[in-house]
C-alpha cells in the first residue's frame, strides 16, 4: 500500500524567529483529504561532551514552554553563519561550556517529533577538552549554568524525573552503551 500523502495546499499561520506554523491540506492514500498542522523549525546541533574524569557536561536553564528548569546537553540552533552542524556545535560548546574539543564524532541525526515538525537534530560526541581562557558570550536572552555529572548521577537524576529532555536522555543512554561496550572489549580483549 502506498502511504505517501500529497500536499494539495498550504496556509501560512505564523512566521517567527525560530518556528513557522502552516496548515497543510493533504490527500490521503485512500483519496480523502485531511489537514496537518506543521511546525517548521531550524535544525540544531547538540553535544555529548565528556571530560577526563568521565563526566558529562549539562546545562541548567529555564524553559518557558514547560515552565521549569531543565538539565540538557549543550545545544543550539544551526545559524546561517555556521558552515556545518559541527561548526554550530563547536560554537555552542564554547558559548555554553567554555570549552573546545580536540576529538569530535557525529553520533546521529534525528527528527525530534516528525508527526508535526521538521526539526532535525545533529548529536555529536566529543572529548579531549580544553578549558578556554576567553569563551564566547551567551546570546542576549540566554541564561544558564554548566555543570559536570558522572553517569551514576545522571541515571539518578533521570530516575527522579529531573532530566526529561529527549535529546539528553538519548545522550545519556548512548554514553552508557559506549562505556558498556568498552568494558566488554576490555574484559574480552
Amino acid at each position: 500500500m502506498n502511504l505517501k500523502e500529497e500536499e494539495l495546499s498550504s496556509q501560512e499561520i505564523f512566521r517567527g524567529n525560530i518556528v513557522d506554523l502552516d496548515v497543510h491540506t493533504i490527500e490521503l492514500p485512500n483519496g480523502q483529504t485531511a489537514t496537518r498542522e506543521v511546525v517548521a523549525h531550524r535544525p540544531f546541533a547538540a553535544v555529548i561532551a565528556i571530560n577526563e574524569q568521565k563526566e558529562m557536561l549539562l546545562v541548567e536553564q529555564w524553559r518557558e514552554p514547560v515552565k521549569q528548569l531543565t538539565l540538557e546537553i549543550p545545544a543550539g540552533i544551526i545559524d546561517p553563519t555556521d558552515a556545518s552542524p559541527l561548526d554550530a556545535m563547536k560554537r555552542e560548546l564554547n558559548e555554553e561550556g567554555g570549552y573546545r574539543a580536540d576529538y569530535w564524532e557525529e553520533i546521529c541525526q534525528f527528527y525530534t517529533s516528525p508527526g508535526f515538525t521538521n526539526e532535525l537534530g545533529h548529536i555529536f560526541y566529543c572529548d579531549t577538552l580544553t578549558k578556554l581562557e576567553e569563551k564566547r558570550s551567551l546570546d542576549e536572552d540566554e541564561f544558564l549554568n554548566a555543570k559536570w555529572y558522572s553517569l551514576e548521577e545522571l541515571k539518578g537524576l533521570m530516575a527522579e524525573g529531573k532530566i526529561l529532555d529527549g535529546k539528553t536522555v538519548y545522550a545519556i543512554t548512548v554514553w552508557e552503551n559506549v562505556l558498556l561496550a568498552g568494558a566488554k572489549e576490555t574484559h574480552n580483549g
